[in-house]
C-alpha cells in the first residue's frame, strides 16, 4: 500500500509542477538602454515580436537576451520612450523565471 501512495504522490507532484507553467509565456529580456537618457529600460520580447514593458523586473534578470518565462498582468497603463515609435504596454510581473528549455 505505502508503494501505491509514494507513485501517487509522485504523479500528483509531477502534474502540480507541470501545470505551473501552462500560464507562463516565453519572452527575451531586451535592454534599450538607460531609462533617464534615451533608452526604455529592460523589456520582454514575447515570441510574437511583442514588447511588453515591465514595470517591476527583478534585478536578477537584468540580463539582455536572457530568455525566460513570464507570467504578468496589464496594467491599462502605456508608456512611450525613446526606443523605436512604439507605445509599451506597462506590465506588473506575477511570475518570472529562467527558461532553461531554449
Amino acid at each position: 500500500m505505502r508503494k501505491y501512495t509514494i507513485i501517487l504522490a509522485s504523479a500528483l507532484f509531477i502534474t502540480a509542477s507541470c501545470s505551473n507553467d501552462k500560464d507562463l509565456v516565453n519572452a527575451t529580456i531586451v535592454d534599450t538602454g538607460d531609462i533617464t537618457n534615451e533608452g526604455c529600460g529592460y523589456l520582454l520580447q514575447l515570441d510574437d515580436k511583442e514588447l511588453v514593458q515591465p514595470n517591476n523586473l527583478p534585478s536578477s534578470f537584468h540580463h539582455d537576451g536572457l530568455k525566460v518565462k513570464v507570467k504578468f498582468t496589464h496594467t491599462g497603463v502605456r508608456d512611450t520612450c525613446d526606443y523605436g515609435t512604439v507605445i509599451y504596454d506597462l506590465a506588473t510581473i506575477q511570475e518570472i523565471k529562467k527558461n532553461l528549455d531554449r
